[in-house]
């Protein structure tokens, strides 16, 4: 298992990367095949006195991802949140695919990379991210985009390997939009 603890606009001292890795460890007790986690602790600028810090946990489960996000005034406490959203994703991806044991999690996707490529002053693109996507069904699309916590997916199609992109309506529903090179 991969395990990656990164900080952004902060350092990072022995005690709070002790802390952090202790913290992510803990999820490995709850489930057996991840394959990689990855924590990113950020400090924003705020219009208040305090700072506020930010603390991500992505899971990488045999190509499924879950993440949580937390904000705190404290950094620690930052890290606390974010692993106790995790243990209740955990959870819930358990519950979801121990009841439904006829789906196969093949890996979905796998970042090829991430990177911050353009530099500031050079146009709107600030980050530009590429990975490789498996075909998967939209009931899939769906439940990796829930999962992820994002308003939209895209996803390769395994009825007709085409690009697809799902997203979540205004009113809860879902909407898929299929485009047509012409």
């Amino acid at each position: 298992m991969d395990i990656k603890i990164s900080a952004r606009n902060l350092t990072m001292d022995a005690d709070i990367r002790g802390y952090a890795e202790k913290k992510v460890n803990k999820l490995t007790r709850y489930l057996s095949n991840i394959t990689a986690i990855h924590m990113e602790l950020a400090e924003e600028k705020s219009k208040s006195r305090l700072p506020s810090y930010v603390a991500q946990v992505t899971l990488n489960i045999n190509g499924f991802l879950l993440r949580g996000v937390q904000k705190d005034d404290n950094l620690k406490s930052a890290i606390d949140a974010v692993t106790d959203v995790m243990e209740r994703l955990i959870d819930k991806y358990k519950k979801r695919y121990t009841v439904n044991k006829s789906k196969v999690h093949e890996s979905i996707r796998t970042v090829k990379e991430e990177s911050a490529a353009i530099s500031e002053g050079q146009g709107p693109v600030v980050k530009r991210k590429s990975f490789i996507v498996k075909p998967m069904g939209i009931e899939q699309a769906i439940e990796q985009m829930e999962f992820l916590g994002h308003d939209f997916f895209l996803f390769a199609n395994d009825e007709d390997n085409s690009v697809n992109v799902v997203y979540r309506r205004k009113d809860g529903d879902y909407g898929v939009i299929q485009p047509e090179i012409g």
